[in-house]
C-alpha cells in the first residue's frame, strides 16, 4: 500500500472508531446514567465540568503534537480512551464513573487537532483548500459508518446488557492504538528541540495561536470560531434534550435509540458528497449559511413536534444538516490555519468547542429544570438560527 493509500486509511479508520464512540455516547450515556438513580441536574453538570477539565489540558497535550510527535499523542489518546471506557464499564458509582468520564475526555485532548495535522502535513495539502474538504469530508464519511456500526451495537447490546456498551467501545479503541503503533507513518514533521518542559512548551504555543488568531488579517477565522462557538452551544442543549424527548415525551423505548442514530448515520453518508460538491459550487460562506439556517429550523421543527414520525423526521434533517456544518467549519478553520502551529490551533478550537459544548449542556440541564424541555429545546433553535446572522455579517468569501 502506497504512503498516500495508508496515511488516508489509517485517519479514516479513527474517524471509523471516533464515530462508534460517539454514536453510543450521544445516545446512550444521559439514558445510562439516568437508568442508575442519578439526576439530570448532577449528570449534566458532571458533563460541564468534564469539560472545563478537557479545557485545561488542550494546549499541554497540543504542545506534544506540535513540538515532539502527533503519531505519540494519537497512540496516547486511544490507550487513555480504553482505559477510561472500561472504567465506565467495571463501575456503578458515581464518583468512579464521574472519574472515568472525565479520564475519556482527557484523552480525547490528546487527539484534538493532532489526527488531521498529521493528515494535512503529511499529504503536504495544507495550502489547497479542495484537497482538505475532499479529505475532511471523506473522513466524516467514514465517521458516519461507525455510527452505523455503533448504533447496531448499541440496539443489540442494550436489549441484552446495558453495561457492555462501554466495553464494546473500549475495545474498539484498543485495537485502533495497535494499528496506530504498527503502521502509522509521520512524514513533513520535524520535532521541534525547544529545552523547556511541556507547561512552558505549551504555554508558548498558547501564545502563539492567540496571536495568531488576534492577528488583523485572521479576521476570518475569528468569525468562525464564534460561529461554531454559538452553533455548539445551540447543539449541545439540543442534543441534551433529544433522548429525553423521544423516550420521556413520545415514548420511544431505550434500546431504540442508538439503532435511530444509526439510521441518521446511514442517511447522512450522502451528506458528506453534498457538503463536498457544494463548498466547491457555491463557496463556504454561502454554504454554512444555508446549513446554519436549516440546523436552526429544524431544531424548533423537532421540539414542537406533537408525533413521534415528525420529530425523526425533523431530527433526520438535523443530523444531516449538522454533518454537513462539520464539514464546513473544519475544512474553512484548516484551510486558515498555519501548518507550523496547526496542531495547538486545533487545540485552540477544541477549547473554543469546550467551552461552548459544557455552557450549552449545563445550561440545558438548568433550562429543563425550569423553564421545561420543550421551551429549552427551541431557545437552542433560536440560537442555531442567530449563527447565521454571523456568517453573513463576518465571513466575506
Amino acid at each position: 500500500m502506497n504512503f498516500i493509500r495508508k496515511t488516508k486509511s489509517i485517519l479514516y479508520g479513527m474517524e471509523f472508531t471516533h464515530g462508534i464512540r460517539r454514536a453510543l455516547m450521544g445516545a446512550l450515556a444521559l439514558v445510562y446514567f439516568v437508568s442508575l438513580g442519578f439526576n439530570v441536574v448532577s449528570i449534566t453538570t458532571l458533563f460541564a465540568i468534564s469539560g472545563i477539565i478537557m479545557m485545561l489540558f488542550e494546549f499541554p497535550t497540543g504542545a506534544i503534537a506540535d513540538y515532539d510527535s502527533r503519531k505519540k499523542s494519537l497512540v496516547i489518546s486511544f490507550l487513555l480512551l480504553s482505559i477510561a471506557f472500561f472504567g465506565l464499564f467495571i463501575f456503578k458509582n458515581f464518583w468512579l464513573l464521574a472519574f472515568s468520564w472525565i479520564l475519556g475526555d482527557i484523552a480525547w485532548t490528546f487527539s484534538t487537532g493532532a489526527g488531521s495535522a498529521w493528515a494535512i502535513d503529511a499529504l503536504k495539502y495544507a495550502k489547497e483548500k479542495s484537497k482538505i474538504v475532499s479529505l475532511i469530508s471523506r473522513g466524516y464519511f467514514f465517521e458516519k459508518g461507525g455510527h452505523i456500526i455503533g448504533g447496531i451495537i448499541g440496539f443489540v447490546i442494550v436489549a441484552i446488557n446495558f453495561r457492555f456498551v462501554w466495553l464494546a467501545i473500549s475495545l474498539t479503541n484498543l485495537l485502533m492504538m495497535f494499528i496506530l503503533i504498527f503502521y502509522m507513518e509521520e512524514r513533513n514533521f520535524k520535532p521541534a528541540k525547544v529545552p523547556h518542559n511541556y507547561l512552558k512548551k505549551s504555554l508558548i504555543k498558547a501564545k502563539e495561536s492567540f496571536s495568531y488568531v488576534l492577528h488583523k488579517s485572521n479576521g476570518e477565522l475569528r468569525t468562525l470560531l464564534l460561529g461554531g462557538f454559538i452553533s455548539v452551544i445551540a447543539i449541545s442543549s439540543f442534543f441534551v434534550g433529544v433522548p429525553l424527548l423521544l423516550t420521556q415525551v413520545l415514548g420511544m423505548k431505550p434500546e431504540f435509540l442508538a439503532g435511530l442514530f444509526s439510521i441518521f448515520a446511514v442517511i447522512s453518508l450522502g451528506a458528506t458528497f453534498v457538503a463536498e460538491k457544494l463548498s466547491h459550487k457555491k463557496g463556504i460562506r454561502i454554504s454554512l449559511i444555508v446549513v446554519s439556517l436549516i440546523i436552526g429550523i429544524s431544531i424548533i421543527a423537532f421540539s414542537l413536534s406533537p408525533y413521534l414520525l415528525l420529530a425523526i423526521i425533523a431530527l433526520g434533517i438535523f443530523q444531516v444538516a449538522e454533518t454537513m456544518n462539520d464539514i464546513l467549519e473544519d475544512s474553512a478553520r484548516q484551510h486558515e490555519f498555519s501548518s507550523k502551529i496547526r496542531a495547538s490551533l486545533g487545540s485552540l478550537n477544541s477549547i473554543n468547542w469546550t467551552i461552548s459544548n459544557s455552557i450549552g449542556v449545563f445550561l440545558a440541564g438548568i433550562g429543563i429544570s425550569f423553564l421545561g424541555l420543550i421551551h429549552t429545546m427551541i431557545i437552542s433553535g433560536v440560537l442555531g438560527i442567530f449563527v447565521v446572522v454571523i456568517y453573513l455579517i463576518g465571513l466575506k468569501k
